[in-house]
């Protein structure tokens, strides 16, 4: 029998969650934008797919970190907005900007 011991482990459990490729940088526009528009997101990020993201935020909702908000009835449209949980991943993400500034560099510009 073989135990999956990450589910003793909360930085386990939390990438279950946030820990997808494009999921931590959603969370860092609604952070630094506000509330988004499915479009809106989906313009921020043209390499993802409509499709990923929306499970990406479709978790997201599911695990009470981002709300869907019906701002118009007709047609209906819905913009997505963190919650009080959401908000407070804040410090993490500013924690990896800090070490990405530290730690990493930008690509050198390509030469035409």
């Amino acid at each position: 029998m073989t135990v999956d011991y990450t589910q003793f482990c909360p930085v386990a459990r939390t990438l279950d969650i946030i820990g997808d490729r494009w999921t931590i940088l959603i969370l860092r526009d609604l952070i630094l934008e506000g509330p988004r528009k499915f479009h809106d997101l989906q313009s921020a990020f043209p390499r993802m797919s409509p499709n990923t993201l929306s499970t990406r935020l479709k978790t997201l909702e599911q695990h009470g970190i981002v709300e869907r908000r019906i701002y118009e009835d007709h047609p209906p449209r819905a913009e997505y907005v963190l919650t009080e949980k959401g908000l407070e991943l804040r410090p993490v993400l500013r924690t990896l900007r800090l070490w990405g500034e530290k730690h990493t560099r930008p690509p050198s510009p390509q030469k035409a």
